[in-house]
């Protein structure tokens, strides 16, 4: 019988060789993981600073001359923008590029959305108008004059109108057929400031004002359509009165979370069955201005005890009632706004841009007749600018080599044409000279 004989030295020797080998392989994977982690730190450290490094320079692209833009306005909507005024509205959904325009004639044009839904209404007039990205989907005609009006995600409409010693607050569904009519008077209920429809339509809150000699009082009610095609009638699910305090803005955070506004206080309602306050957020500055985005909800307050730190103290709370910024800033302004992850502030030629973190991106003086609107479109800080005489696409600059290189870049091409030019007709001419010669 044979006998099977080792090699022990060779096989140890293997052995030892595969452990060098598994440990090389295994270096190098941790090598491979640690080049990974660091080059994703490198890439988030890269774009932590440009979300966060501000602007001192800037440039325009291209530039338009129009007409007076003062009574145009624009709004983002559907990945595009709503052009609207006295005279129009249309929808561009590359900025300058008009998908479609549908002409009106608006004393006061003023426009709500609730996308996919935009409503232009005429304050003071008769009509409104509900559209949505493709056009026109309907006209409504009111028999007394509009006041206030918004519109839900379901294309469900609340006009409140103004009538002859009463007033109305008024629902309509996307078919064009009146849902609710309710009437107001001012011994009664008081007068009604403002309302809010929830996105799914089922929810109607109303702010009422009602004054008795030197007091006044704000009542906030809130109504129930969901059963109404079944009761023929309105549903009161409850309401909240508060004395000396005045509620002229409300909003639909979700289905069920309304935010009702005041001088210096804002209310968190819980409106999935009976309404209940669920949270109060009170500042001891009178509120200056308030802007809403997408995900936050931003207060603009008087700082004039603390003007060292900045003329104005912002804030900023997510849809919960959260507060996620609390800052200082000295800047001037008309008007401001959320676009996005920034806020945007103007006034006359000044242009503030800050990120949700407080930083600031931006702020100049730019070069124009009177700022109408600042707009984000498609590259990295780059925006759309309205002025009262032109358009103009600005992007912004770390420093102004990159604006002076295009400059200089565009007047050498311009100057090489020319002297292509003189060279080409100096040829002819010396052509044509040998030629009669």
């Amino acid at each position: 019988m044979a006998k099977n004989v080792y090699n022990f030295e060779i096989f140890t020797n293997k052995k030892d060789q595969l452990k060098k080998i598994h440990k090389k392989q295994q270096q190098k994977e941790w090598a491979r993981r640690i080049l990974i982690i660091v080059l994703i730190l490198f890439v988030a450290f890269i774009a932590y600073m440009l979300s966060n490094s501000r602007c001192e320079y800037y440039i325009y692209k291209e530039e338009t001359e129009t007409e007076n833009n003062a009574n145009v306005k624009y709004e983002t909507f559907a990945n595009g923008y709503i052009k609207y005024g006295q005279n129009g509205i249309e929808y561009q959904r590359n900025f300058g590029v008009a998908d479609w325009n549908i002409p009106v004639s608006f004393q006061n044009p003023f426009l709500v959305k609730a996308e996919p839904y935009i409503l232009l209404a005429d304050k003071g007039g008769n009509t409104l108008m509900l559209f949505n990205a493709s056009g026109k989907v309907r006209d409504f005609t009111v028999r007394y004059p509009v006041v206030q009006a918004s519109v839900s995600e379901q294309g469900t409409i609340e006009v409140i109108l103004q009538g002859e010693g009463s007033n109305f607050i008024q629902m309509y569904d996307i078919e064009g057929n009146l849902v609710a009519d309710m009437r107001s008077s001012v011994d009664e209920t008081g007068y009604p400031l403002t309302a809010a429809i929830s996105p799914d339509g089922t929810r109607l809150v109303v702010s009422y004002l009602a004054i008795d000699g030197m007091s006044s009082r704000t009542t906030v009610a809130f109504y129930d359509f969901s059963q109404q095609l079944r009761t023929d009638g309105v549903s009161l699910l409850g309401g909240f009165e508060y004395e000396d305090s005045l509620i002229a803005r409300l909003h639909f955070v979700d289905d069920n979370t309304l935010v009702a506004f005041g001088d210096t206080v804002t209310y968190y309602y819980n409106v999935s069955h009976e309404p209940e306050v669920k949270k109060e957020v009170a500042f001891e500055e009178e509120i200056q201005s308030i802007f809403i985005g997408d995900d936050y909800i931003g207060y603009v307050l008087d700082n004039s005890e603390n003007p060292e730190e900045g003329r104005y103290r912002l804030c900023l709370y997510n849809k919960s009632g959260s507060k996620k910024l609390d800052t200082d800033v000295d800047m001037e302004y008309e008007n401001i706004e959320m676009r996005g992850k920034e806020i945007i502030a103007v006034q006359d030629n000044m242009c503030t841009i800050m990120n949700a973190g407080g930083k600031i991106l931006f702020q100049e003086e730019l070069d124009g007749n009177g700022i109408e609107a600042v707009l984000p479109v498609r590259g990295w800080r780059t925006y759309q600018v309205v002025f009262q005489n032109k358009i103009v696409e600005m992007k912004l600059r770390f420093w102004s080599k990159g604006a002076e290189n295009e400059d200089s870049e565009e007047e050498n091409t311009e100057s090489l044409n020319i002297e292509n030019q003189n060279t080409g007709n100096e040829n002819a001419e010396n052509v044509q000279g040998e030629s009669q010669s």
